[in-house]
């Protein structure tokens, strides 16, 4: 897959910790330590309309310390910090090189986290070091939304609620995960309402099944609702800002 990859980046300042043994532990094995620490590439940009790039990610560095030495490589992505890749090796001390390559959808742009660990023979942790990794790709268009059009609901009286459902199909030539949020907006004064997700049951009662591309909200009726029809708009926006056209969305309280 076609992707576009800055030189490798030595990191100068990538961040070192380390982890001592606990008082009165006598230290058996040398603690592993980390020299200079390369991070390759830090910069991914896909320019071509392939829906995954590959990242061929590598770590390089020196390392100090007695015995075999685990190497492990956690990626993970900076806004939602879940884990998109992993690798690991057992290495010997001196130069190492740890390969984690791993593919993105298209429409997961944004930063993510690399986390180099080590651990001893005898399993006690050593030095951690931590890059940046940015990866960016060509906007295909803005997303489309539709929404459905719910039945018509009777006003409820004292301290009845009737929840009529928003339901807002959301596709985007960059695919789901380009989607930044969505929107129920007034038409008239273009104002936000309320947000619509796609979480599913663990993120509210509203949206039954997650990461389906349908994006779910309730307005709540109240008595206080007087009878007529009620007009909102649904709109998309992606990561890069872009908007869909404003999906008409009414209901209508008998």
């Amino acid at each position: 897959m076609p992707v576009a990859l800055r030189p490798p980046v030595v990191l100068l300042a990538v961040a070192l910790w380390g982890c001592d043994a606990a008082p009165g532990f006598a230290s058996e094995v040398a603690r592993p330590t980390l020299g200079a620490v390369d991070v390759s590439p830090t910069d991914v940009a896909l320019a071509t309309d392939a829906p995954t790039a590959t990242v061929p990610l590598a770590v390089t560095g020196t390392l100090g310390g007695e015995g075999t030495v685990r190497v492990i490589v956690l990626v993970r992505y900076a806004e939602t910090d879940s884990l998109v890749a992993e690798a690991e090796a057992d290495v010997e001390p001196g130069t190492f090189r740890v390969d984690a390559p791993f593919d993105l959808p298209r429409g997961a742009i944004g930063e993510y986290s690399v986390r180099v660990a080590t651990e001893g023979a005898d399993g006690r942790a050593g030095d951690q070091a931590a890059a940046v990794l940015r990866f960016a790709a060509t906007n295909l268009g803005p997303p489309s939304v539709t929404a459905n059009a719910p039945d018509a609901v009777s006003r409820p009286t004292g301290t009845t609620v009737v929840r009529v459902p928003i339901v807002a199909t959301v596709t985007d030539p960059d695919g789901r995960a380009n989607i930044a949020a969505v929107v129920a907006v007034d038409p008239e004064s273009g104002g936000t309402i309320g947000r619509l997700f796609d979480d599913g049951p663990a993120g509210g009662a509203a949206d039954p099944t997650a990461d389906d591309g349908r994006y779910s909200a309730n307005v709540q009726v109240t008595s206080d609702f007087e009878p007529g029809t009620y007009e909102l708009a649904i709109i998309a926006v992606d990561k890069y800002g872009a908007e869909s056209e404003p999906a008409p969305y009414s209901f209508t309280v008998r």
